[in-house]
């Protein structure tokens, strides 16, 4: 079956990315994941006037699809559900490569694509200005003008009229963009994801139409192939060398710590040595020292030497009061001595 005859696809833009060419410069690129698509109908020019395949894409769950869409579904004996359709215009003699439940996988055929148009529904702005809108200049920023986004004038006196098609301030975004004559850097058959040159429209996550614009040729497959092989071969090579290089580290970290250990238990074992050495040898048996009493009830010499200072303290004179008579005549002498 020729699946390279199919020249529209549907995909959803992941995001952007940047790659390198063959000599090292880095360009912009955009990565698109590719629907599997299924034939749900066949046009054909005697009946229906021109020549097409009607595919379903977007697989959903049967809460998405209405009673018509599952009519269709089953009568081309499509196993699941798809929320979308669309036709894909071929030539007459190419209908008989396709049958209706036929699965498509772009993965089949993305190889040889080499150049393709994409479209897609752009961002939405909002009500913009012409300054965003279109890119007007603008009037001077300086000597005090505050209208310096404002649009120009409606136009002369004498049409009295604004022309149609006139670009003026408005709704901006959200509609159809197209982008042409994009480069397919190369498909990633295990992730299903297309690998297109510079800038898509929409959104991340938003929907995306390629349709084909060139197609390979044998040669440029053939250089294609060869590269991807060689790429591999390096890729592969370089994976190996890096695991050598990671089982090289991981060994040496091994060795590291068990070094570290070692010398952390000999330090260990040799200060547990010095504070062994280091404390007095005790006899066997001996009673420790204790400081020496007298047997026969006499006091010690501490306590001797303590004795001497309460007796220094005990034959000092206590302080006596004075006698009452001896007050008294005190006191007279006192009175006689003032009086003369």
């Amino acid at each position: 079956m020729e699946f390279a005859m199919l020249n529209i696809i549907k995909g959803k833009k992941l995001g952007m990315t940047s790659v390198f060419d063959g000599s090292g410069t880095t360009l912009p690129a955009t990565l698109i994941r590719p629907f599997r698509m299924v034939v749900t109908g066949l046009k054909t020019p005697e009946r229906d006037g021109y020549a097409a395949v009607q595919v379903a894409y977007d697989e959903t769950t049967a809460k998405h699809v209405n009673r018509p869409m599952k009519g269709v579904l089953a009568r081309a004996g499509v196993k699941g559900y798809y929320r979308k359709f669309f036709e894909a215009k071929v030539q007459p003699e190419e209908l008989d490569n396709y049958t209706l439940g036929q699965e498509i996988d772009p993965a089949e055929f993305l190889d040889y694509w080499g150049e393709v148009d994409i479209w897609g529904t752009s961002k939405g702005k909002g009500f913009a200005g012409g300054v965003k809108r279109w890119g007007f200049a603008g009037q001077q920023r300086t000597h005090g003008d505050p209208d310096n986004r404002r649009p120009q004038s409606g136009g002369a006196t004498d049409p009295a009229r604004v022309f149609k098609g006139s670009h003026r301030p408005g709704r901006m975004g959200n509609r159809r963009a197209t982008v042409h004559q994009l480069s397919c850097f190369e498909y990633h058959h295990a992730i299903n994801v297309l690998v297109v040159q510079g800038s898509v429209p929409g959104p991340n996550g938003g929907e995306v139409t390629l349709k084909v614009r060139r197609r390979l040729s044998d040669e440029e497959v053939q250089a294609i192939q060869a590269d991807r092989e060689a790429m591999d071969g390096a890729l592969q090579e370089r994976l190996r060398k890096e695991r050598e290089e990671m089982e090289r580290k991981a060994k040496e970290e091994a060795a590291r710590k068990a070094r570290e250990e070692a010398e952390r238990e000999a330090r260990e074992a040799a200060e547990r040595e010095a504070q062994e050495e280091a404390q007095p040898e005790v006899e066997a048996g001996a009673p420790p020292e204790t400081a020496p009493t007298a047997t026969d009830g006499s006091a010690s010499p501490a306590e001797d030497a303590v004795k001497p200072q309460e007796s220094e303290r005990i034959a000092e004179p206590p302080a006596t009061e004075p006698v009452a008579g001896e007050v008294e005549a005190e006191s007279g002498d006192a009175t006689a001595e003032s009086e003369s």
